[in-house]
């Protein structure tokens, strides 16, 4: 799937149309039409607040690094790497299956970009890439699994 996105609405419109209890305190990021794998992104989870692990979850939005960093892993640029996975696959993969049963968030998004092959070629003779940019008709956020 996608290895780009867009986001680009303001802390208050995720609020809103997320339905979020608690802001994180966090400098949320300024709006981008090509988030990359690490950037930081606006996320909706359901977590107590930080620092205060017994009070009862609540939704909340907080700024995440795109990309997962396995426990087991021992370089974090890995994170940049592990973007998508599938649905198929996911509770059973090794560097998937922790988070996916205890960490889910939800990533705002505008819409994302998906590349096609074109007939053209480079110099090297490999097919030259055309982007898409795929959102909803109205205009809304999508939420991607994270």
């Amino acid at each position: 799937m996608c290895g780009r996105y867009a986001a680009s609405r303001s802390p208050d419109d995720l609020v809103e149309e997320f339905e979020v209890d608690h802001v994180a305190d966090a400098d949320h990021p300024a709006p981008s039409y090509n988030v990359a794998p690490t950037d930081p992104v606006p996320a909706v989870l359901t977590r107590p607040p930080r620092g205060r692990r017994e009070a009862p979850a609540v939704r909340q939005l907080a700024v995440l690094r795109w990309g997962l960093v396995p426990s087991w892993a021992k370089d974090p640029s890995i994170g940049s790497r592990l973007i998508n996975a599938r649905k198929e696959t996911v509770a059973d993969k090794p560097a998937f299956r922790k988070a996916f049963a205890r960490r889910r968030c939800l990533l705002p998004a505008d819409g994302y970009y998906e590349w096609y092959e074109t007939e053209q070629r480079t110099v090297k003779g490999k097919p030259v890439k055309q982007p898409f940019f795929i959102r909803p008709r109205d205009t809304g956020s999508l939420a991607m699994a994270g």
